[in-house]
């Protein structure tokens, strides 16, 4: 067996290895050991240059623990310690590699103590970086201001996203145009990796449409024939960084209206949606959950502990008697979902579009509180939007798209949102797609309530 520690460049890594590029991109599909190669050069980089900072960060720090941290286990020299307790490896010449994450304000800041008790940064990691915001990108290179060496560099190491991702518009595309100095792009194939398992390659290439376009192809695209793709764009409906959130991040003001929206599944993705809504009906999803592989009760718990003793108006929930039980006994009391699917994609684009004053939803950057990573693992969303970009209409029997029926996958997040819509949108609905549950409901209100405006009318359904 290979020692893991010794490290033989594929050919493809033969030029990023050698590259002391400010900025050096790597964008393939999945497998071809640009992860590997990235934390052997920053180790080797360590090990030449005495005092060095390194620092590798996922978005999520609990992510580490499945990826980056049990690499650099292996490839370290022996003689390199692993202090958990304080994020790092410790190097017998005064080198250090620390790794954290950036998802919220504790992460980033722990970031942010390092390099400011040291001279700088002298070499990065910044894995999954699709996962990344542009501002996430920015904070690191302020900080990239190392001495232990000529140089120093951040290595963004990511998979293709959407053509409209930051990584793709800023950087690759100026590259490609010849526009962008101090950058470095590489762009290897599954197949430029022999070592990759034939099983493994052979399951990237099985994958169908958009996954397999960015997964295997390598490419930076959307999925053709998407549902939500003439309403939705990142850039606008995702508040997209620290400086721009919203006065009241991360937690909405008490007087605002809040609402859950859930949808059950266990080998599927069970999610749960967190909505506030302001003052002026905007909504705005600001905490998920989106996990796999959790039973009902233990999901409960989870809901309740993370609502942090917010008051909340309803929580909205699939049909499924059995699981709403199973969270009704862990004190989730949950109303039935209006399953109208067309009417609530209507509902969900008219939000998203707005109308005149801009979109009415929203969501919060890094509102997902942790990453599952079974489903990174499987090449599936790992949120609601994520869901966007892969939720497409299904197709009829000669190939066209059928535009009146969504494909049933990727849409667990997608079906919890468009539950939250329809709940706070219900007054356009007509009464036949409402569940009799809640009609019962709506019938025993006056008259003078079904018609006050919903950003008055305060709880409804419990």
């Amino acid at each position: 067996m290979t020692d893991p520690r010794h490290f033989e460049p594929l050919p493809w890594q033969v030029a990023p290895w050698k590259d002391t590029s400010p900025v050096l991109l790597i964008s393939s599909g999945a497998g071809t050991g640009k992860s590997w190669m990235y934390l052997h050069k920053m180790n080797a980089f360590c090990m030449r240059f005495p005092g060095a900072l390194g620092l590798a960060v996922r978005k999520f720090a609990e992510s580490l623990k499945n990826s980056v941290i049990p690499a650099l286990e292996q490839i370290v020299p022996q003689s390199v310690v692993h202090v958990p307790s304080k994020s790092r490896f410790e190097y017998p010449n005064g080198s250090v590699i620390v790794y954290g994450g950036m998802k919220d304000k504790k992460q980033r800041e722990k970031i942010r103590s390092v390099a400011n008790k040291t001279s700088g940064v002298d070499i990065a990691l910044m894995e999954e970086g699709s996962g990344f915001e542009e501002d996430d990108f920015e904070e690191i290179g302020g900080r990239m201001r190392g001495i232990a060496a000529l140089w120093t560099q951040i290595g963004l190491i990511t998979n293709p996203d959407a053509e409209t991702h930051w990584i793709n518009q800023k950087l690759i595309r100026k590259f490609l145009s010849g526009q962008s100095k101090g950058l470095s792009c590489y762009f290897p194939r599954c197949e430029d990796n022999p070592t990759l398992k034939p099983a493994y390659l052979e399951r990237l290439r099985n994958l169908t449409g958009v996954r397999r376009a960015r997964l295997y192809e390598g490419k930076w695209v959307r999925a053709e024939g998407t549902v939500y793709g003439a309403s939705w764009d990142a850039s606008v409906h995702i508040v997209p960084n620290p400086q721009n959130k919203p006065w009241w991040y991360p937690n909405p003001p008490k007087d605002w209206r809040r609402i859950r929206a859930i949808d059950l599944g266990f080998v599927n993705a069970r999610v749960c949606l967190w909505i506030a809504i302001d003052d002026d009906g905007d909504m705005w999803v600001y905490r998920q959950i989106y996990r796999t592989r959790q039973r009902a009760t233990d999901f409960a718990k989870e809901i309740i502990r993370r609502s942090h003793g917010e008051s909340t108006e309803a929580t909205i929930c699939d049909h499924d008697a059995a699981e709403r039980a199973d969270l009704e006994a862990e004190g989730v009391i949950t109303i039935p979902a209006v399953k109208a699917v067309s009417r609530g994609i209507q509902a969900v684009e008219q939000r998203l579009l707005g109308l005149g004053n801009g979109p009415r939803l929203h969501f919060l950057r890094g509102s997902l509180v942790s990453e599952d990573e079974q489903l990174r693992a499987d090449f599936r969303p790992c949120s609601v939007e994520e869901e966007f970009d892969v939720y497409v209409w299904a197709k009829n029997a000669d190939g066209s798209v059928n535009k009146e029926e969504p494909k049933k996958e990727h849409d667990h997040g997608l079906d919890a949102l468009r539950y939250g819509v329809m709940y706070e949108d219900k007054d356009a609905l007509d009464p036949a797609d409402l569940p009799h549950e809640v009609l019962r409901g709506m019938l025993r209100q006056t008259q003078s309530d079904l018609f006050t405006p919903s950003s008055q009318r305060g709880s409804r359904w419990l």
